[in-house]
């Protein structure tokens, strides 16, 4: 399981680290990035986050059991669109931590040298992963956060060809709008704030309380959208909600029916009277 207790393997007193804590559509996210793991990726990763790169941007490819995967920022920010799309150079394999383990993040890429923004986090098939130069681990989930990167909407499956998912061209194209439309039930971030310390020593002791609101807002359902996802969802799958509700506007309904039964009574009445005049005068 990847919720590690955040000390991580041959890290260093003095080596710096990261904590990214943030608020999803799923629930609170928590990572704990290592800067001895990987300098390179940590800092591009750190950089990202601490400027808003990630905010709003969608979890677009959910694969269960092997990875979760994002990156792609809606940003509208000229320098900053181009210093994510800049790549970096790949750091040195770390063989103490492989292989993947469940919660570890790290960079997709396409070749040597190929990392920019995209990131992704393991799921609890992910061994094989590692083998790549740019599939160096900077990070890990922790405090229990990995729930919430369990629960991301995996129901249309990997991208094309191996399933139904978001293409990353029309992401990048059409932004946010491609997912809404196309793709709705994705889950995606909020916000993240990031604190950066200079040693584990620092870090359990320093002041939590921002990272600790953050997490509580996280858990009390901050994001709209998905309540209403929720919610609608339940009312199909559960016939206990569905009958509820039929129930509660039972009332009203035999309500209408009864004044439309008195409206059609009442016609029928004057219909019957007019008759009734016309036979009189005829005779």
């Amino acid at each position: 399981d990847g919720d590690g207790d955040g000390d991580g393997d041959g890290d260093g007193d003095g080596d710096e680290h990261s904590i990214i804590t943030c608020t999803t559509s799923a629930g609170p996210l928590k990572m704990h990035f290592h800067k001895s793991w990987s300098p390179n990726g940590y800092e591009r990763a750190t950089s990202l986050f601490e400027r808003g790169y990630y905010d709003h941007s969608h979890f677009f490819r959910v694969v269960p059991h092997f990875l979760v995967q994002f990156g792609i920022g809606y940003t509208q920010e000229r320098e900053l669109k181009h210093f994510a799309d800049s790549s970096i150079k790949d750091d040195p394999k770390r063989a103490d931590l492989m292989p993947f383990r469940e919660g570890y993040v790290s960079f997709a890429g396409s070749g040597p040298n190929s990392r920019t923004s995209q990131l992704f986090i393991a799921y609890d098939r992910a061994q094989n992963l590692g083998t790549s130069p740019w599939e160096t681990p900077f990070g890990e989930v922790v405090d229990g956060t990995q729930e919430t990167v369990r629960k991301l909407y995996s129901g249309y499956g990997d991208m094309p060809p191996w399933g139904k998912g978001p293409e990353q061209g029309p992401i990048r194209n059409r932004g946010a709008n491609y997912i809404v439309e196309d793709f709705p039930l994705l889950d995606k971030f909020e916000t993240c704030i990031v604190k950066r310390v200079a040693s584990l020593t620092q870090m359990m002791e320093g002041d939590e309380s921002t990272e600790k609101k953050v997490v509580e807002a996280g858990r009390e359902g901050k994001s709209i959208e998905r309540h209403i996802r929720v919610a609608a969802a339940n009312n199909d799958k559960n016939p206990a909600i569905a009958s509820a509700a039929n129930q509660r506007e039972q009332p009203f309904l035999t309500l209408i029916l009864v004044l439309a039964f008195l409206v059609l009574v009442i016609l029928l009445l004057g219909i019957r009277r007019r008759k009734m005049r016309k036979t009189g005068k005829s005779v």
